[in-house]
């Protein structure tokens, strides 16, 4: 077995393609590739296996009872609090399985315990010894100095091993032994060979990368020339086409623009093999999974031979199963009630009084004249030698415009974000930027939640910066800081815990919370 591993809000949309802009509406430009990880690693992360067990590249085999993979009484913690506990699952051959919950239920904390990323508190995450384990993170950077064809097939192990093995079947036959055991190992081999798709291995990486939106001149280019976010896609490319028997692929989708995340649901629905898929996109989730897992409170609830569709409906009737016994129990104690009140004098009525949350902004300066931001006929770029990304760009930002960027990935949506910031003047080449000298911006990129001090406590972070710089406020509180943070789901004792110790989730909402407290009259959202 082997492990192989905005002005937002949206009146009016603005699409980038090339070096131009229509208008119209997002798309996500995230981050790099598939992870392999060597024995070594993930073994100094996981607590050395009982005797009979064998632990091979972080994941360890034993007695599954048939299943590619079982989990049994897995308990997880993070610092003092208990976060998975009382596991029992178990993924059987040619299962597809799709984990859903909030923000910080454990869903990349269960995949961790399969791949032995994370440790245990209790409890056993065993694979099959027939199974070959792929495991897709949220994050991993590729570094390849290979082409993308190259990178793209160059974890084919297992057909490289059935090509080796026909190859010396056939010379073994070939060499004059035609005996039945020689013939049946030349059958065999043939059989493994086509099966994993051995004659047609040029056009299955040629199909994957189709799939996942290369065009065919990509084929020779070099990974280290391509985004964060196609890096991924070359990533993901490499871990299909090595074909594991066993799929682990945590938020897959968040590099990809709609055409690939429909060609990603049709391909796992199609695999041929178990599949665990972790993700926030209903779509891809709903096209391509037969059964759903929810985290909750931290135990599983399983809905079997569900897509993400029927699991709400099943959720619905269960839901609603669970309110009729309820109300048929309330019924039943009214009654009881009213056979003690004949005895004694009711007690006194007791009135509870709930107050529901909700997130208040600060009151921004309100700005001279009609316009936050003015860019016109600006060409942008990162270096003056190099090709600029942008050209004849013109975009007025009136108060109260709510705009959305969209474009496919790579076209430069992040750049224009940078560019209408102001803060690197460089990137503007030609034309200009003005802006509204009363301008409050709040601004959310997608690496601010992954750059937070990993040491420091989610409160004292958001506090610190709602405190500095010009437009800071030094009379924000410790708690008026924590109600903003529990009005975007980070509420009990979540701000007190640090930022290493929070799901990434949860890191962004904190990084939401920092500029919450802040006025302003323009916030731009890069991928919040």
């Amino acid at each position: 077995m082997k492990l192989i591993t905005g002005p937002l809000l949206l009146l009016c949309a603005l699409e980038i393609r090339g070096s131009s802009s229509f208008l119209t509406s997002s798309a996500p430009s995230i981050s790099p590739p598939s992870s392999s990880c060597s024995a070594r690693q993930l073994a100094a992360l996981t607590a050395p296996p009982p005797a009979e067990l064998e632990e091979v590249y972080g994941t360890i085999v034993g007695d599954t009872k048939g299943a590619a993979l079982r989990l049994s009484d897995v308990a997880i913690s993070r610092g003092a609090t208990s976060l998975l506990k009382d596991i029992n699952w178990s993924v059987q051959p040619n299962e597809r399985w799709g984990i859903v919950g909030v923000n910080g239920a454990g869903k990349s904390t269960l995949l961790g315990a399969i791949t032995g990323t994370v440790r245990m508190d209790s409890g056993a995450a065993l694979v099959h010894s027939n199974e070959r384990v792929g495991y897709m993170r949220q994050t991993a950077v590729s570094g390849s100095t290979r082409t993308v064809y190259e990178e793209a097939k160059s974890e084919m192990t297992a057909l490289e091993e059935a090509g080796e093995a026909l190859e010396s079947a056939t010379k073994a036959v070939e060499s004059g032994d035609y005996s039945e055991q020689a013939l049946d190992a030349l059958a065999d081999a043939q059989e493994n060979f086509e099966k994993l798709g051995g004659y047609e291995q040029e056009q299955m990486v040629e199909t994957v990368l189709k799939g996942l939106g290369f065009e065919p001149e990509d084929s020779d280019r070099l990974c280290s020339s391509f985004s964060g976010g196609w890096q991924m896609r070359i990533g993901l490319a490499r871990l299909l086409l090595s074909r594991p028997s066993l799929l682990l692929l945590d938020e897959p989708s968040n590099h990809l623009d709609s055409a690939a995340r429909d060609w990603l649901g049709k391909y796992i629905a199609k695999y041929d093999g178990s599949v665990v898929l972790v993700s926030h996109d209903v779509g891809l989730m709903d096209a391509s999974v037969n059964n759903i897992v929810e985290i909750t409170a931290g135990t599983l609830i399983e809905y079997k031979s569900c897509n993400y569709g029927s699991y709400l409906e099943e959720k619905e009737f269960r839901a609603l199963s669970a309110q009729a016994a309820y109300q048929k129990n309330l019924e039943e104690a009214a009654n009881l009630q009213k056979f003690i009140d004949k005895l004694d004098p009711p007690p006194a009525a007791v009135v509870a009084s709930t107050k529901i949350p909700y997130l208040k902004l600060p009151t921004p300066p309100k700005p001279y004249g009609e316009n936050l931001l003015t860019i016109t006929d600006a060409t942008i770029g990162y270096s003056t030698e190099e090709e600029p990304l942008l050209r004849n760009i013109s975009l007025k930002i009136p108060r109260g415009m709510k705009l959305l960027l969209r474009g496919p990935n790579g076209a430069g949506k992040s750049t224009l974000l940078k560019a209408l910031r102001g803060n690197v003047e460089s990137m503007i080449q030609e034309g200009t930027r003005s802006e509204n000298e009363k301008l409050r911006l709040g601004v959310f990129t997608q690496d601010l939640a992954q750059e937070l001090d990993k040491e420091a406590r989610a409160v004292d972070l958001v506090t610190t910066y709602a405190r500095t710089g010009d437009d800071g406020d030094i009379t924000v509180t410790d708690e008026m800081a924590r109600n903003v943070m529990g009005s975007l789901g980070l509420g009990g004792e979540k701000p007190l815990r640090q930022i290493k110790a929070l799901s990434g989730g949860e890191k962004a909402r904190v990084a939401l919370s920092m500029f919450a407290l802040k006025p302003s009259n323009l916030l731009m959202l890069d991928e919040p």
